[in-house]
């Protein structure tokens, strides 16, 4: 008798709760008072080349590119760079009518419908390279990282001490691959 008076309470309870939450909404029409104007998606829509070049020179500094480019990040040639498999291909050079003391500082990515879709940000001087971000139009919302932690994967920071050594460099300037016995 008790447990089928407890489960009477329940099944009322649950049907009371179901129809408060089923009669309000989730998310209210109108913001307020107190809180923020903030949407997941970004606000950035580049429609062109062009703009995305604007937007990564004022994303990157070159005091921001010359602080992230040393020998230690340079690109470890066993990451995968952005392949560009959907929509068209878009590219620019940043800085392009400043002097710098790069061969390029240059970008490609895709675009879809008009619009952006994802990018590679790289950088060249003599033999070696960087690849300084790999971002979609979100990552317009957040900072650069400008100076990650060598010992990361990508970087030549993280390989083998055996293979960094000039005498087990390639002449592009990448580790060798390790040798095996």
């Amino acid at each position: 008798m008790c447990c089928h008076r407890m489960l009477h309470h329940l099944i009322l309870n649950m049907a009371i709760l179901i129809t408060v939450w089923g009669c309000t909404q989730a998310v209210p029409d109108k913001p307020s008072k107190n809180s923020s104007n903030v949407t997941t998606d970004s606000q950035q829509k580049f429609a062109s080349a062009k703009e995305v070049t604007a937007a990564l020179e004022a994303r990157w500094s070159l005091d921001d590119i010359n602080t992230y480019c040393i020998p230690e990040r340079r690109v470890n040639p066993t990451c995968q760079n952005l392949v560009t498999d959907v929509g068209v291909t878009w590219k620019g050079v940043l800085y392009e009518n400043e002097p710098t003391d790069f061969k390029s500082i240059s970008w490609y990515g895709t675009a879809v419908e008009g619009r952006l879709h994802e990018y590679s940000l790289n950088a060249n001087r003599g033999d070696s390279s960087w690849n300084l971000e790999i971002g979609n139009v979100n990552s317009f919302d957040r900072q650069p990282r400008v100076a990650p932690d060598p010992s990361g994967p990508c970087f030549i920071g993280s390989a083998l001490p055996e293979n960094q050594g000039s005498g087990n460099s390639d002449s592009d300037g990448f580790v060798s691959p390790v040798k095996r016995d």
